[in-house]
């Protein structure tokens, strides 16, 4: 005689999406922001990347260029007059707008202690069945690690493109890959522990600025980006999108314009963070030739985000992508002491600026495996044992 299986223990909702988290209804958010701390922790072993309530919200409520479903599955027991449900999985589907509008990103996410329960699957269909009604064709997908395996280790997989390797054994990986998607690259995560020893940083920004010469101009500045700039920058942003080596991801690039940098500004604002930006200006033709940009949480001092760096390749060879870091890393350094991580993002296959990040004093420090499938080839998922 079989045994009735046990009946779950959770079930999927569709979260309430309110204007603030200072109300009942914001459950959700929280609950996703603590259950996110939690698997960074477990899974990565710091909680540097793991979003806050507010940066989820803000997130939602500006659908200028990105719209998210969410799905949170919520522990089932008895429940008293006015319990917050836990939340311990949940799943978001992004769909861009105005461009790429073939992607279906997805992101899932549950509790260490509640994997294996078939949480992850059903969540993972039911934004299947979404991204099917909203006509998208690839599914696109990161998973994160913490360190990269040994290129000789049993279970490192390597990408169709690129260096780097990931462990083939991850919970992410194994349900990624049992649902059809394929490793396309490798992105690796660096970091740079500071503040540096004395004088390293201004002995790279006098190097670099010797070799670039009189033809360049650095301009510095914290949010809002001037007006004289805002169109060229937002130019210099969907230049890095295109130019930005992603082997076989099919990524269009994005489109932007000065409308878009206010928008990000504007929800920098409401997350309660703040920006540093270097640019250069080619000094004959009055016209920027490259830009990067440090992002951080007012409310995180030990911890910032290096975010765009990019050079327009006819301005390129004349050290502008070290220049400008260094001169940005200088400033920050005096707005913000207190700071000892900075971190950042590159695809393996973009060598030249990872020479500049490990020029600086950035170690490599896990990654990121970046997978993709045709929709119409991704299977409904079951559930996996362990």
């Amino acid at each position: 005689m079989s045994i009735p299986a046990a009946p779950p223990t959770w079930r999927l909702v569709d979260p309430p999406r309110p204007g603030t988290l200072d109300v009942p209804e914001a459950w959700a958010y929280h609950g996703i922001a603590a259950l996110e701390r939690v698997v960074g922790l477990a899974d990565l072993g710091h909680d540097d990347f793991p979003p806050r309530a507010v940066d989820l919200l803000v997130g939602d409520l500006h659908q200028e260029h990105l719209r998210r479903h969410r799905l949170v599955a919520v522990e089932v027991g008895p429940d008293a007059p006015g319990a917050v449900p836990r939340v311990v999985g949940h799943g978001v589907l992004t769909l861009p707008v105005t461009d790429n509008r073939h992607l279906a990103v997805v992101r899932i996410a549950v509790l260490p202690s509640h994997r294996g329960q078939g949480i992850g699957s059903a969540i993972a269909d039911r934004l299947r069945r979404v991204a099917l009604t909203e006509c998208r064709s690839t599914v696109f997908a990161e998973v994160e690690f913490a360190a990269e395996p040994p290129s000789g280790a049993p279970d490192a997989l390597a990408p169709r493109e690129g260096d780097g390797h990931v462990s083939a054994d991850l919970p992410g990986m194994r349900f990624a890959r049992r649902a059809g998607l394929g490793l396309e690259i490798v992105a690796r995560r660096s970091v740079l522990e500071v503040p540096l020893p004395d004088g390293v940083v201004e002995r790279l920004a006098t190097d670099a600025a010797a070799r670039a010469g009189d033809a360049y101009r650095l301009h510095t500045w914290q949010d809002p980006v001037p007006e004289a700039w805002v169109e060229q920058l937002a130019a210099l942003e969907q230049r890095l999108s295109e130019d930005e080596p992603n082997g076989g991801l099919a990524l269009e690039a994005e489109q932007w314009d000065g409308q878009r940098v206010r928008i990000e500004e504007a929800k920098r604002a409401e997350r309660g963070q703040g920006a540093l930006v270097t640019v250069a200006e080619h000094v004959p033709t009055g016209t920027l030739a490259g830009m990067t940009l440090f992002i951080w949480d007012a409310d995180r001092p030990e911890f910032t985000e290096q975010e765009s760096t990019v050079v327009l390749p006819e301005h390129r060879g004349h050290r502008l992508g070290m220049l400008l870091k260094a001169v940005n890393l200088r400033e920050h350094t005096r707005l913000r002491p207190d700071t000892r991580r900075i971190s950042t993002w590159n695809n393996e296959t973009n060598a030249p600026m990872l020479a500049i990040n490990v020029a600086l004093g950035f170690r490599p420090a896990g990654g990121a495996a970046e997978l993709q499938a045709p929709l119409a080839d991704v299977v409904p998922t079951r559930r996996l044992a362990g």
